[in-house]
């Protein structure tokens, strides 16, 4: 087991612990994994291109810029709005960022969802990674202020118009439950 300073950040004898480790079967109710039929598999990566990416464009935007920018009548950018640029600075306040070479916006719904993951496990005592913010030095002054303030100015100002037209527009069951999962979670907070 690797220690800990006060930060939560990992000390000399080696690297940040893991922020979590997953309990086997839990999911499953025990059962032995099974994995996916590729039928299915590939069915849902269908529905998710037709969902979220689209040809010319998505049934709905997995981004928080772009959607809120459609909800307000704007001209939907990608990057370049407010929303999006906001969402940016957050998350580097957090001592985080874009993996290097990657190129997505960090308005993206699963993006910030990582983000909210992110501050929760740091606010049940999960360590941060070297170097990163932490406690006070965190938006807010703690990791609960962070995830709290991310919740109100970003997440359930679109999320919850995000999941219903996800409800709306999916044809996989897996998409609807998903939506489903993720408006109770964000209401909850």
């Amino acid at each position: 087991m690797r220690h800990a300073d006060a930060c939560g950040t990992a000390d000399a004898r080696g690297g940040a612990a893991p922020l979590a480790r997953p309990a086997p079967d839990a999911m499953n109710g025990g059962l032995p994994a099974r994995p996916a039929p590729p039928a299915l598999l590939r069915s849902l990566r269908v529905e998710a291109t037709r969902l979220f990416v689209g040809a010319p464009e998505p049934a709905v935007s997995p981004y928080e810029g772009v959607a809120r920018a459609l909800a307000e009548g704007a001209r939907p950018l990608l990057f370049v709005n407010p929303r999006s640029m906001d969402v940016e600075r957050f998350v580097r306040s957090c001592g985080l960022g874009r993996p290097e070479g990657a190129n997505e916006p960090l308005d993206h719904v699963a993006a910030e969802c990582e983000l909210l993951s992110y501050l929760a496990s740091l606010a049940a005592g999960a360590p941060a990674p070297a170097g990163a913010p932490c406690g006070a030095a965190l938006p807010g002054g703690s990791p609960q202020a962070a995830y709290a303030a991310f919740l109100d100015a970003h997440a359930r100002r679109w999320m919850p118009a995000f999941a219903a037209a996800v409800r709306a527009e999916a044809r996989a069951p897996f998409y609807a439950a998903a939506a489903r999962l993720l408006a109770a979670v964000v209401e909850r907070g």
